[in-house]
């Protein structure tokens, strides 16, 4: 009798564990399936293609967010990051710079991005936030003063091919592609060195300072896990859109922000799980598409994503706490 009880309480622990660690899954589908009975387009394979298409941008975005987060700082240039490189590297395209590389550049230039932010939050000691609204607004800045303003139309076929070329159905080639990128980061996260590192710095910087793990080397490395998200998450959008302008990728900042905590990760480090942070970006990607879709877009999209920001962050805190 007393075998079978504990074997019960284990049973019933186990589904509380998975209950708690994967609940933002169970949000999303929850809400699929109440959004899909209210408009029952949702459930037409053409809108499942649209909501994991569209989801990409603000998914690969997230990411990025998470990684500077693990370690406990904050990404806000992530945005300018995805309008900079594409548009920087269409530019040089344009100058006579072949494809495949102007495609590099793209990520060259979210590197280069992410080292400099993370030299000037780990050694000049500028809090990240500050540090990445500067380059934020300097990054699209420099790219209006060099543009006029102008969005970049007319992209070269080899660069939309991901976004337009079709594998099976209507699913673009930038699926598989995208997919593939979430996995290695998942196994980068959670299965080198470096990855977990991230999450013990996040834990206790100074600790992990007195056991002789490079904090700053791994913090840099952070911000550079974003900014190539970021300009992944550009390209993504650029070659799903077909046109680069400075501030393309504004819209998706909030987002981007609501997904990861959304998902459990901690604002102050050290907690969260790559995986539930996949669907806490479709969750909000599905909340903005509902609203939009019900025909109460514009203004009211932003007071949304503010809302679920701000839940985001009253859920997150409380969770902390009752951890404690």
């Amino acid at each position: 009798m007393e075998l079978a009880n504990s074997k019960s309480n284990s049973r019933g622990k186990s589904i509380r564990n998975f209950l708690g660690e994967y609940y933002t899954w169970i949000m999303f589908i929850v809400l699929y399936i109440v959004a899909g009975i209210i408009v029952p387009n949702l459930f037409t394979s053409t809108t499942m293609v649209t909501i994991l298409v569209q989801g990409t941008t603000v998914c690969l975005l997230a990411f990025g967010m998470t990684f500077a987060m693990l370690v406990g700082e904050i990404d806000m240039s992530i945005v300018a990051v995805a309008a900079f490189s594409p548009m920087i590297s269409i530019m040089l395209w344009e100058a006579g710079l072949p494809v495949p590389l102007a495609m590099i550049l793209v990520l060259l230039f979210g590197v280069v991005v992410g080292i400099f932010n993370g030299l000037m939050v780990t050694k000049m000691k500028i809090p990240s936030l500050i540090q990445t609204v500067a380059v934020w607004w300097m990054l699209s800045g420099f790219v209006l003063i060099v543009t006029k303003g102008a969005a970049k139309t007319g992209l070269p076929d080899a660069w939309m091919f991901m976004g337009r070329f079709n594998v099976i159905g209507r699913i673009p080639l930038l699926i598989p592609f995208f997919v593939l990128v979430l996995i290695l980061a998942i196994i980068f996260a959670r299965r080198t060195v470096t990855g977990r590192r991230m999450y013990l710095v996040g834990g206790n910087a100074d600790a992990c300072a007195a056991m002789g793990i490079p904090v700053d080397r791994i913090k840099i490395i952070a911000f550079v896990m974003s900014g190539v998200f970021a300009a992944l998450a550009g390209y993504v959008l650029s070659a799903r859109m077909g046109f680069v302008s400075a501030r393309f990728a504004v819209e998706w900042l909030m987002p981007a922000i609501a997904a990861p905590v959304i998902a459990g990760v901690s604002m102050n480090g050290g907690k969260g799980n790559l995986i539930n942070v996949i669907a806490g970006a479709y969750l909000v990607q599905l909340i903005v598409m509902i609203v939009r879709t019900g025909g109460v877009g514009g203004y009211y999209t932003d007071f949304v994503q503010g809302v679920i920001v701000f839940i985001a962050i009253l859920i997150n805190t409380f969770r902390e706490r009752l951890s404690q």
